[in-house]
């Protein structure tokens, strides 16, 4: 889920992450989450509006993604937020 914030005075955008204990009971877990949402961002920061808050907030069912399937889903989300224009193809290798 994502929640946004235009914010004209922003020179770059600005990004909130809140997975909570109902998402992954370990600390293990959650933080493995926030670091794919943060590789994510950090991969396509080039397409995000950099005139944006915006806060990720990680369900449940997340808790089973790997890499490949939080990119896909978060890129999903952006792209349904307005975040960004379009989800990039990645070829596979």
């Amino acid at each position: 889920m994502i929640y946004t914030l235009p914010n004209e005075e922003n020179r770059h955008f600005r990004v909130g992450i809140s997975v909570g204990k109902k998402v992954g009971h370990t600390a293990v877990v959650r933080n493995r989450l926030k670091r794919y949402i943060r590789a994510v961002l950090t991969e396509n920061k080039g397409l995000i509006d950099p005139h944006m808050d915006f806060l990720v907030i990680a369900r449940p069912y997340a808790r089973d993604f790997d890499w490949e399937q939080a990119r896909k889903n978060l890129l999903h989300a952006l792209t349904l937020a307005h975040v960004i224009e379009e989800v990039p193809n990645k070829e596979e290798q």
